[in-house]
């Protein structure tokens, strides 16, 4: 066989590979509305759990409505319903820690409850500053209900808090402080919201903690023992640990990630895992569909090799 031929042959296999890999997002959109899944009717399916041994998925940031965001977060729902195939640990519920969607228009919240109902469990979420763009308030009580409410599973007390405008003030400091005194007959403590009390990356732009809010909420999750604060809203994976508590950062729910891969910077989910007293999580990290790959993740990553070799 010529080169020429070859070469063309090689060509044609791979742009087809590449548009293949966009088919999933276009049959999304071309799917029907399903009804809305709350989250007072999701919290309707588990309260009878009964045992100490479970888990849970955690991940934020979808941005539902921009194409780069779904097929990203279309992958991840079909990894997250495979998490049950061993049957060792049942998972319970997925969370959300905000950016439901784009900008917060009627077509982001269609497209983030399609890819809702695509997900096997019931999913729980609390709300984003992208959320409420463009009036998008009264859509995230359509199609999601309450952004703020607690609720015990099995030993394990969960706490999701709205702090999609900025920082807590008195008021949400103080409802905070009841809920976390109700927690106390539970083995367990997490927290869930949208904005990280510190950021996960001093190389940034973001700085909650230059904030008086930041330093009060951490030393109040000290004080009750929470085991973890889940958050969101910096599109990248980070732990730190803080007074013997976890503050996860898990942006990368679809959102195209802004910092380097190996500094975070890649779509992901958390599995989180309680057996009895202990809890441990794992990092699920899922490779963007090829189109996306080779049109964004391929060209970040080269431009911070070479900052790092040449500035």
């Amino acid at each position: 066989m010529k080169k020429g031929i070859l070469k063309k042959i090689i060509l044609w296999v791979f742009v087809g590979t590449i548009l293949y890999s966009l088919l999933p997002v276009a049959a999304l959109y071309l799917k029907k509305d399903p009804p809305p899944q709350t989250n007072e009717s999701s919290l309707s399916k588990f309260k009878k759990n009964k045992g100490d041994r479970f888990k849970f998925i955690v991940f934020g940031d979808c941005h539902a409505g921009l194409i780069f965001c779904d097929s990203a977060a279309l992958k991840m729902v079909k990894r997250i319903n495979r998490e049950d195939i061993y049957g060792k640990f049942k998972t319970d519920f997925v969370i959300i820690a905000g950016d439901l969607t784009f900008r917060g228009s009627e077509w982001d919240y269609r497209i983030y409850n399609i890819l809702r109902s695509l997900i096997k469990r019931p999913v729980l979420a609390t709300m984003g500053n992208h959320d409420d763009d463009k009036g998008g308030s009264a859509r995230f009580k359509k199609y999601v209900g309450k952004g703020e409410f607690s609720f015990a599973d099995r030993n394990s007390y969960f706490i999701f808090i709205d702090n999609s405008v900025g920082d807590l003030d008195a008021a949400k400091f103080a409802a905070l402080e009841e809920e976390l005194k109700k927690s106390q007959s539970y083995q367990h403590r997490f927290i869930v919201m949208h904005k990280s009390p510190i950021s996960p990356y001093q190389q940034t732009w973001y700085g909650p903690e230059r904030n008086e809010w930041s330093y009060k909420f951490m030393k109040l999750c000290e004080t009750y023992k929470v085991d973890m604060v889940f958050s969101g809203h910096e599109h990248m994976y980070k732990e730190m640990t803080f007074g013997g508590v976890k503050y996860i950062v898990t942006g990368g729910g679809g959102m195209i990630a802004h910092v380097p891969t190996p500094d975070g910077g890649y779509p992901h989910y958390l599995v989180v895992r309680v057996n009895g007293d202990y809890v441990d999580y794992e990092v699920r990290k899922v490779f963007p569909p090829l189109w996306e790959y080779f049109t964004y993740y391929m060209w970040k990553d080269l431009f911070y090799l070479l900052k790092d070799i040449f500035v």
